[in-house]
């Protein structure tokens, strides 16, 4: 992939292959947990085997952003805990690294681009376990990107990564729904609305930590959200310039805002009534639960329409040991159409699971081949988890 990155102002422009069509993942809400040792942070690992299958889809995404709060306590000592992630990232241990300087494949093709959410800003806890904030980055731009806004571009598309700022008012009041993010400055709102003016011809994507829009959704399992209470299309959302925010969307002709802040699935009109993934007509707010409980969602955008996959999960299973793939176990062809063959040369169960968690179909091979029908399945991406004596894995593949 042809990248190159340039500065002016606080724009940062990369821009990427002229596809005619592209995919990319949006993530969420890593929250890689503040214990030292990188090794026993299930997040973090959590977040090393998604990146695998990622790498490993097809069509393979042009990229993998990350919309806030990769840390879930960004600014603590020692190092934000962002070590805990770039350990998995390439190249390694770069310091002050420019935005698009990672990548999630070792062969440096897939980059992978990040935004700051509020627990960026998070510096530790109070006796009574309060979040402690500021309003400043140290360790988020000295480990992960420069703190600054940014414009990833294409022939065909142009999207926007904003920061939406830190805990407004800082700390916890007795009700949460109550704490909004800064929002937007001035001088964003017009820069933002230059880019998507001088870009009138093309689809237009805006990525951020906070919901624009909130409205009720769903848990990643896709049991109904309860986790705090969404009082109105502003909770949990930006306190400056939400307004001039909605209406620049409207007027430029918005496709999507990605974010999200709140763990859970949804999508959403200016209006907060919850609609469909691709309703064509007016700017859709979408936002993915969260990165840790294995959330994710692909985008595809072509000259014509962006489209927004339904929630997807990835590492499905019941621990952290499925990140450990079984050598003597493959699942071919990938993409498949009518029939998918399991390679497991042991005694295996096996479970056909779509992105939504549920089991499809089981079986069990006594180490040979089994051939599994795919006649009934819908276009899309399923699972295939593996459990055998030595433990469990997980295998995706498409189903044409």
């Amino acid at each position: 992939m042809k990248k190159t990155i340039l500065l002016f102002g606080i724009m940062w422009i990369a821009c990427l292959a002229s596809f005619a069509q592209f995919t990319f993942v949006h993530l969420s809400d890593m929250h890689v947990s503040t214990t030292p040792a990188a090794n026993s942070d299930t997040n973090a690992q959590y977040f090393r085997c998604a990146i695998k299958e990622f790498a490993s889809l097809n069509p393979k995404p042009s990229f993998v952003l990350v919309t806030g709060d990769i840390s879930d306590i960004g600014n603590m000592q020692p190092l934000g805990m962002y070590p805990a992630i770039t350990q998995h990232l390439f190249p390694p241990s770069l310091i002050n690294p420019a935005i698009g300087a990672y990548f999630i494949d070792s062969a440096k093709t897939i980059p992978i681009y990040f935004t700051p959410g509020n627990h960026e800003y998070w510096t530790g806890f109070d006796s009574i376990h309060i979040p402690i904030s500021n309003d400043t980055l140290f360790y988020y731009p000295h480990y992960i990107t420069p703190d600054t806004d940014y414009v990833i571009q294409t022939a065909s598309a142009v999207l926007v990564c904003m920061r939406s700022g830190h805990d407004s008012p800082y700390g916890y009041p007795p009700n949460p729904e109550l704490i909004m993010g800064t929002g937007l400055s001035n001088a964003q709102i017009i820069w933002l609305r230059n880019i998507l003016k001088s870009n009138s011809g093309k689809r237009k994507i805006i990525a951020m930590h906070h919901p624009p829009v909130n409205a009720v959704g769903t848990n990643s399992d896709g049991s109904p959200y309860t986790a705090s209470v969404i009082a109105d299309t502003a909770t949990n959302s930006l306190q400056n310039n939400r307004t001039n925010f909605l209406n620049i969307c409207d007027s430029n002709h918005v496709d999507v805002v990605l974010a999200g802040h709140e763990h859970q699935n949804v999508v959403a009109n200016r209006k907060g009534d919850t609609i469909n993934e691709n309703l064509h007509g007016g700017t859709r707010y979408v936002q993915t639960a969260a990165a840790f409980n294995r959330s994710f969602r692909i985008i595809t955008v072509d000259p014509a329409f962006v489209n927004v996959s339904a929630p997807m999960r990835s590492c499905l299973g019941t621990g952290v040991n499925e990140v450990n793939s079984l050598s003597n176990i493959s699942v071919f062809p990938n993409p498949a159409e009518d029939k998918l063959t399991i390679v497991c040369n042991q005694k295996c169960e096996i479970e056909i699971v779509n992105p939504e968690g549920q089991i499809l179909n089981k079986l069990t091979s006594n180490g040979i081949d089994t051939t599994v029908d795919l006649q009934n399945l819908s276009p899309g991406i399923y699972i295939v988890k593996l459990k055998t004596e030595a433990g469990i894995t997980v295998k995706k593949f498409i189903k044409r």
